[in-house]
């Protein structure tokens, strides 16, 4: 047998044999460095520990502190919890909302502290046993009969509505469970984590955070944000649309135009319902602050509110943040010196709250524009005057942080919360992450709009995601209202224009994995066409035909 060179994590090599499994290689390497191994990538395309190397090669082992790891991490963990409350209880987790560093799941059981205790100590028992987790590619007809014996019925209909001959599972101690993403090797990289118990049947995973290092963040619980996602799951379990099974059988009997306006009253209400609020207010509130993450619907959601508010006599002047970026070569730089347009300092404060003030105070003020072609503050606007049946409705990405208009009394400011809070799971055990929904929203925009390629996208994605971190969700404690912008149906709707442009991702590009990932999760929902779409829907904004749009 003729020897292989390894070259691994581009920090040393190794002389192997040809036919070598990835699971000896992976041994030498924790034995060199002591890291952790979530997962490894052999030439960019994820592998299991089985995987034989026959020639030379570069492999590259992870951790949970990269992107992939990290979801890597969070489905080994759902898998052992689905193992422990079967075991335990012998009952059903089901897997419903990203929450911050964490999934919200709920167990058909009253739970009490010590049952959080025993769930807790059966994972870690797991854990320690040091499980390998196997990948097994078995028959569609085969896993149909492997979940109907479990009773995951809504697993059988996915996998009846997909034309694929074979199936891959993933297998611990003879238990067997389908994920749209990799394994870990074992379950014994699993080792931090905590279970936190958010109501009588609902438990928060909690697991560490890229940038955590070894600390596993506590659950900081958002009783407006819990409320929001309770009312929504709630109408969802109403309409028959827990699952993405439930969707696909609407469109498959020709319902789905119903549908969608249904889901469009119940969107709007809410929109509705604030903006009421906030003309009850209005001799108090002068400033409405529309903050969220990236491709949520703040630009739409900020129109649609316009229409709301004068509906009560209210006329709401819009200002974008984003008009107040300093010019280009002012803005400051990351630690790799690109310019970082996500951090506070990127916005002249000094002027923005000058011009807020001034607006408070009656005077006339001219509002700048940002070119983002030249890179600089324009002012070519006319000017504008805030008079008493006036609001100033402000939307950008740092609106929920009072620093950001710290001149300006608390009192007078109504801060929303915008976000795609989607109650729609796949399954019971893979539900569609917040963070999915707007990489597919932002693909679709980016490509329309700025004729970006996806792995253009996917790249500027991680760095949004760090600044959402910081300059976001840390602010959403202190907020007056939060608005929801998912649809039950929008996937089917993206997949139409996000589909072609993820198969464009060639196998030797570092982001052919997770546009595989995604292909993986969207090509379970059957495609809707747009024509039902109205024009004020905030999906306009993404795949386009917008009244707003500019």
């Amino acid at each position: 047998m003729g020897k292989i060179n390894v070259n691994i994590n581009n920090l040393f090599s190794i002389s192997a044999d040809q036919g070598t499994p990835v699971s000896e290689i992976a041994h030498d390497y924790k034995k060199a460095t002591g890291n952790t191994i979530v997962g490894a990538k052999v030439n960019n395309i994820l592998v299991d520990a089985n995987t034989k190397l026959y020639e030379n090669t570069r492999i590259d082992f992870f951790d949970y502190t990269t992107p992939e790891g990290n979801k890597i991490y969070q489905a080994g963990l759902k898998f052992i919890m689905i193992i422990v409350v079967k075991k335990l209880w012998n009952k059903t987790v089901k897997f419903k909302y990203s929450i911050d560093k964490g999934i919200y799941s709920e167990i058909d059981r009253k739970l009490s502290d010590k049952d959080i205790l025993d769930l807790k100590i059966q994972m870690e028992d797991i854990i320690s046993y040091d499980y390998p987790i196997k990948k097994c590619v078995t028959s569609r007809n085969d896993a149909i009969r492997y979940f109907l014996s479990t009773n995951d019925i809504e697993k059988v209909d996915n996998l009846n509505n997909i034309p694929n001959n074979f199936v891959e599972l993933y297998e611990i101690d003879h238990t067997y469970n389908d994920f749209y993403i990799d394994m870990p090797f074992s379950t014994g990289e699993l080792k931090l984590f905590s279970l936190e118990r958010i109501d009588k049947n609902a438990v928060a995973l909690m697991y560490p955070h890229i940038d955590n290092g070894n600390k596993v963040p506590n659950y900081d619980y958002n009783e407006q944000i819990y409320n929001e996602l309770t009312r929504f799951s709630k109408w969802a379990d109403k309409q028959g649309v827990s699952y993405v099974s439930g969707v696909n059988s609407i469109v498959s009997e020709s319902r789905i135009q119903k549908f969608i306006k249904m889901n469009n009253i119940f969107i709007n209400d809410s929109l509705y319902m604030i903006s009421k609020d906030i003309a009850k207010k209005t001799k108090d509130i002068r400033i409405i602050l529309i903050g969220g993450p990236s491709s949520s619907g703040k630009t739409t959601s900020a129109y649609k509110m316009c229409s709301y508010l004068e509906t009560f006599g209210v006329k709401p002047i819009v200002i974008s943040a984003d008009d107040y970026f300093k010019d280009r070569e002012d803005c400051p730089k990351d630690k790799d010196g690109n310019y970082d347009f996500e951090c506070l300092e990127a916005l002249d404060l000094r002027l923005f709250n000058q011009h807020l003030k001034d607006l408070l105070a009656g005077k006339s003020v001219i509002i700048p524009s940002f070119n983002f072609l030249t890179g600089k503050r324009e002012f070519k606007r006319s000017p504008i005057t805030l008079n008493d049946d006036n609001v100033l409705l402000i939307e950008g990405l740092h609106c929920l942080n009072d620093e950001m208009t710290k001149k300006i009394e608390r009192e007078r400011k109504f801060k929303i919360f915008v976000c795609p809070f989607t109650p729609l799971g796949i399954d019971k055990h893979n539900h569609l992450s917040t963070t999915d929904m707007r990489l597919i929203r932002r693909i679709v925009r980016d490509n329309r709009v700025r004729g970006r390629k996806v792995e253009e996208t996917l790249d500027a994605f991680k760095k949004v995601k760090e600044g959402e971190e910081k300059y976001i969700f840390p602010f959403t404690q202190d907020i007056d209202a939060v608005l929801n912008t998912a649809y039950s149906y929008e996937v089917g709707v993206l997949r139409v224009f996000a589909e072609p442009l993820l198969y464009s991702i060639k196998m030797d590009s570092v982001y052919y994995e997770e546009a595989k990932r995604l292909l993986d999760i969207i090509k379970n929902f059957f495609p809707i066409s747009s024509e039902y779409i109205e024009d004020d829907n905030t999906l306009r904004e993404f795949i386009g035909g917008s009244i707003y749009e500019k």
